[in-house]
């Protein structure tokens, strides 16, 4: 019944889709071609292109994903992934027009039915989740669930489900919890008759997860019910998983990745595009500042304008940070395994400034353009450092498994300079686990609200 009613939701979702491109397909007709008054005669033509484009863009959607149940997308995620999976229909149809269309299509016509289509479609995507929402709120399109095993991430699991309010999820059941079935329903009372429970309770799909100690009950029930109609659903117990992990198939073999971030390489183009674009945009604006901040260094302290450090970045790979330089010359490495401190003889009286308004770190945005770091992410460490805290402090490594950044998650919530070094690992972790170009605009517009200056800064 459940996988059913998806397919149905799927067809209406699809039928809507379409519907909506060969609206704005028209729409977009009208107003370059009759309210701004264009060639005349292209009605039948366009009208035969319209099906095309329909078509196109619903197969774009569906390699999207966007036709799959978005239950634990986030908003955002869906609109970005609507963008995307629009703009790539478009550039597909481009090109079918290119090769195989004896007339050519206006550039403005398709500018116009671009951004007709790609909002309405985020609207009508929008009205649509929120009329789901509304349903489960009130008690329809719900799936239920049960719960079968003692493993930790059965109750990291009911978390995600709090917090995905409208998912419409409702757990009906806690069968072999071992006694962590608090808050919610444990049917140990049907003993082992699981025909008898399943009768009872009708549930939709299992969520089937047993700690690694108990692993032998998952094999165990697998052994018995793998030949159950009822979906069933596997979380591993996964101890050393700190960022996210994904399964891949390898022709017919499932390969596990452990630790892989939670970044698609569609959301990587969009990472790298958006950074080259604003950092090439802030050394415009920037430049006059800049150029003023290098005459008052050269002026009052002898040494170069700039300063470059080895710090390490992506895939644990040296580079060369870039800084402007507000301590004297550094005398036999001395820099090299000096942590950051606020009494350090070594800054000059410009150089404090600088360095308590993070203006100092305004070079970084040549990194940034270089592909050596990002706008937003972890901020990148000496190697001396990474050396001594990767055996001190669980995890620490898996921070290099996303570029370094000139601002982050760590540095908004105030874990910069000489604080927590767990806390500010945990911030980081938690960011590449949740990475989302949301997320990095959040980090970003978080930065700018709440300054430059900060008391951990010097």
């Amino acid at each position: 019944m459940l996988r059913k009613l998806d397919k149905y939701l799927s067809l209406i979702q699809q039928c809507l889709d379409f519907t909506v491109v060969i609206l704005m397909w028209f729409l977009a007709y009208f107003i370059r071609f009759d309210f701004f008054q264009g060639q005349q005669g292209l009605l039948i033509l366009f009208a035969k292109l319209s099906f095309l484009i329909g078509l196109i863009t619903v197969f774009s959607f569906q390699k999207f994903g966007l036709y799959k149940s978005q239950r634990f997308t986030r908003r955002g995620a869906e609109i970005t992934a609507v963008f995307f999976a629009n703009l790539y229909a478009h550039i597909f149809f481009i090109i079918v027009l290119y090769f195989f269309a004896e007339t050519k299509v206006s550039r403005i016509f398709i500018l116009t039915y671009a951004l007709l289509s790609t909002f309405t479609l985020t609207f009508v995507r929008i009205v649509v989740r929120n009329y789901l929402r509304h349903l489960r709120k009130n008690g329809r399109n719900l799936r239920h669930y049960l719960l079968i095993g003692d493993g930790s991430q059965i109750e990291e699991y009911i978390k995600a489900i709090r917090s995905y309010k409208d998912c419409g999820i409702k757990i009906i059941g806690w069968l072999d919890s071992h006694g962590k079935a608090e808050g919610q329903k444990d049917i140990k009372d049907l003993g082992n008759d699981f025909s008898q429970i399943k009768e009872r309770f009708s549930p939709d799909s299992l969520i089937l997860s047993y700690s690694h100690q108990n692993s032998i009950y998952t094999q165990t029930f697998l052994q018995k019910y793998h030949n159950d109609l009822i979906p069933i659903q596997i979380l591993p117990d996964l101890p050393f998983s700190f960022v996210g992990n994904k399964i891949d198939d390898f022709a017919g073999v499932p390969i596990l990745n452990l630790n892989r971030p939670n970044i698609s390489d569609v959301g990587r183009y969009l990472k790298r595009i958006f950074d080259i674009t604003a950092c090439s945009c802030g050394l415009i604006l920037l430049s006059p500042f800049l150029f003023i901040i290098s005459i008052v260094i050269k002026l009052t302290s002898p040494g170069p304008i700039l300063y470059k450090q080895e710090r390490i970045g992506l895939d644990g790979q040296n580079f060369f940070m870039l800084k402007f330089r507000t301590m004297r010359i550094a005398v036999d490495n001395e820099d090299k395994n000096e942590w950051s401190n606020k009494d350090n003889p070594r800054k000059t009286v410009f150089g404090n400034f600088l360095r308590k308004s993070s203006l100092d770190e305004l070079p970084q945005l040549l990194n940034v353009i270089k592909g050596e770091m990002s706008l937003v992410g972890p901020r990148p460490e000496r190697p001396f450092f990474v050396e001594k805290f990767k055996d001190e402090i669980p995890a620490y490594m898996l921070r290099h498994k996303m570029k370094a950044g000139l601002t982050g998650w760590a540095q908004v919530n105030g874990w910069r300079g000489d604080t927590c070094l767990k806390q500010r690992i945990a911030c980081d972790l938690y960011y590449i686990r949740n990475w989302s170009f949301w997320f990095d605009i959040k980090i970003i517009f978080l930065t700018l609200w709440k300054g430059l200056f900060n008391k951990n800064a010097y």
